[in-house]
């Protein structure tokens, strides 16, 4: 009889633990894969970063008018402080309290700018190129043609959306030509010309 009881008892346990539900964990999200590489000429002297981009905004928000917002990312190695920035200027929209454009218009406004012109007024639609060099002196695109025979060109070869847990991204492949402006070094806009340079990035919607 203590046999029966216990092996009776031993099948309670078993069918009391196979009732215990498993909490199943869902597979992690897939995250976007995100470009982050930069090369180009700079007066004949490669520059080449591909290591950390990091990514911002800055935004004028209106409740009168249309609320308008600029686009950065920046290029760089981790350890060095030198890097490659390009900004985007500008989206507008009507603000519906999010402090952000939906992401149809801000879809929008990159595939209608694959070709923008170099921008030198906050108003002016268009790309900057900013570069910071090894002595942290930051030198910045501009439209001057006078005394140097840098080319102007920019083209974004491709826009591709893509989203995950961290917010929306707008990947891109850029080609670009210019001229890069610094007035630091004791002569008032010393010109570089940027050549062949090639920015795989991305802007994120913020």
């Amino acid at each position: 009889m203590k046999k029966l009881l216990g092996a009776a008892g031993i099948l309670g346990i078993i069918g009391m633990t196979s009732c215990v539900d498993h909490q199943v964990i869902p597979p992690p999200l897939p995250m976007v894969d995100l470009n982050c590489e930069c090369e180009a000429l700079i007066d004949d002297s490669l520059v080449a970063y591909n290591d950390t981009c990091t990514y911002q905004s800055q935004k004028v928000i209106s409740t009168s008018s249309p609320s308008e917002a600029q686009y950065f990312t920046n290029i760089q190695e981790e350890t060095m402080t030198q890097g490659l920035e390009l900004e985007m200027r500008s989206v507008t929209w009507n603000d519906d309290g999010t402090n952000n454009p939906p992401l149809t218009v801000w879809e929008t406004f990159f595939n209608a700018n694959t070709e923008p012109a170099y921008s030198t007024n906050i108003v002016d639609m268009g790309v900057v190129v900013r570069w910071t060099d090894p002595n942290l002196k930051v030198w910045t695109s501009d439209t001057v043609t006078v005394g140097n025979a840098c080319a102007q060109n920019f083209t974004y070869e491709s826009f591709v959306l893509e989203s995950d847990t961290t917010g929306d991204y707008m990947q891109f492949k850029a080609i670009f030509n210019g001229v890069l402006l610094n007035s630091d070094y004791g002569v008032v806009d010393s010109a570089k010309c940027i050549e062949n340079a090639v920015v795989r990035s991305a802007f994120k919607l913020e």
